[in-house]
């Protein structure tokens, strides 16, 4: 039966580049129907735009001085929907659809990656651990990425590695003494969470000094990365095994877990007051958190831009993409380098540029010529922090005049604001 599956996987991608040259040619052909004369083939022509979703969007026209005014607008309108539907699609976990015994595991993995974008690495070579072929036998019909991979490495043995350095979900052996990946877990949409440890302190001397404290592994899916994850203790609430609540300390507070590059996994603390010891465990502790995460990234791609010459007003040059705005504000000559002066502007940025705008510093941005060479800014300059915009002078050293080149810009064009509710149960205590 995989062989079968295998056989027709690649027959099917033998189909994909004619499968491709079609849809071209339908996304051609609707656009040039954006102008018809009558108003009826206008719109059924970008209502068919929209119904062939995402994939078109490669595939619609650059917008330019040239273009007729109907196609540039019916284009742009379609293009902001298409994109504000991506960017919903990304804030859904992604579903994994696969039936098979004894699947050979690198097989699955292939498989999982090719149903949701989530990239999974066998890195047990990486810590000289045996890999000796692994099968697992799976009966998925749209279970939900972090539950099918769960359930999938419970049977394999296997665990993950969440500090590698790089973005993916990394296996290797689990020790032989470890639980059940899947009983400890709690999922909540991309998020997976699991109750990691307790630490008690009682001061036997006396006096106020003693505190519990719970900490929570938090996990996402690994195509996106969150920019913060933050835990408001006032949306936590605890109950003993004799029904009596336990208090939340510092319930004011708001801790933010610490997220570093290349980690798929954070740990957040939970501080508690400590019950006496007749409460052995904690029967229910509800919570929330807040994660904010980037929506997919779009390229924003300038055609040679022009330069400002001296005693020549610049020509500011714009861009729009679902929720974020480019804008190209110069292009000039600065001493022996290049230089570009960007802004970049969100429609509901959150706190995302207030107090975690770094990221936007890591966002990609070159030039590129005909031939595909990239030639990436030798350094750069913030130049503008607001709530909804941040400015950034880029300094290049080219071969050739930046108006012989294409500017591109790599940037999300929304952040996602996502309340990640949560239950846990029957936690023992220390």
């Amino acid at each position: 039966m995989l062989s079968l599956l295998l056989s027709l996987g690649m027959l099917l991608a033998a189909d994909e580049p004619a499968a491709d040259a079609a849809l071209a040619a339908q996304v051609a052909q609707h656009v040039r129907q954006l102008d018809s004369r009558e108003l009826a083939a206008r719109n059924d022509a970008e209502r068919a735009l929209l119904e062939l979703g995402a994939a078109a969007l490669p595939l619609l026209p650059q917008i330019n001085d040239d273009t007729p005014a109907e196609i540039a607008l019916r284009v742009t309108r379609v293009q902001q929907k298409l994109l504000e539907a991506r960017v919903a699609a990304a804030a859904e976990p992604t579903q994994i659809t696969l039936q098979g015994e004894n699947l050979p595991l690198a097989d699955v993995f292939a498989e999982f990656e090719k149903q949701t974008g989530n990239v999974l690495v066998d890195y047990r070579e990486n810590f000289g651990q045996e890999t000796t072929e692994v099968t697992v036998t799976v009966d998925f019909d749209k279970v939900p990425f972090w539950k099918a991979l769960d359930q999938v490495l419970d049977q394999a043995g296997l665990t993950l590695y969440p500090y590698s350095g790089n973005s993916g979900a990394f296996v290797v052996n689990r020790a032989s003494d470890a639980g059940s990946r899947a009983e400890r877990a709690f999922y909540s949409g991309i998020f997976r969470l699991e109750p990691m440890r307790f630490e008690a302190v009682r001061n036997l001397r006396g006096g106020d000094m003693q505190s519990l404290r719970l900490y929570l592994e938090v996990t996402w899916e690994p195509r996106l990365q969150p920019f913060a994850i933050l835990q408001d203790l006032a949306q936590v609430n605890a109950e003993g095994d004799n029904g009596q609540a336990i208090s939340v300390a510092s319930r004011g507070a708001m801790p933010e877990a610490t997220i570093r590059t290349g980690m798929s996994t954070a740990e957040l603390e939970i501080p508690l007051q400590l019950p006496d010891r007749s409460t052995t465990r904690i029967r229910k502790l509800q919570g929330k958190l807040l994660a904010l995460v980037p929506g997919p990234a779009e390229d924003f791609r300038f055609a040679s831009p022009p330069v400002a010459e001296r005693n020549t007003p610049p020509k500011r040059l714009e861009q729009r993409r679902a929720g974020a705005t480019v804008t190209i504000d110069r292009v000039r000559k600065n001493n022996a380098a290049w230089e570009v002066a960007l802004r970049v502007k969100f429609d509901n940025p959150s706190t995302a540029l207030e107090s975690h705008r770094g990221w936007i510093l890591d966002n990609d941005v070159y030039f590129v010529d005909a031939a595909g060479r990239h030639a990436t800014p030798g350094g750069f300059e913030q130049s503008r922090q607001a709530r909804d915009e941040v400015g950034v002078n880029y300094y290049f050293d080219l071969a050739e005049r930046p108006d012989k080149l294409d500017f591109v810009y790599r940037t999300p064009t929304t952040i996602l604001e996502m309340a990640v509710d949560y239950e846990l149960h029957d936690l023992p205590l220390p």
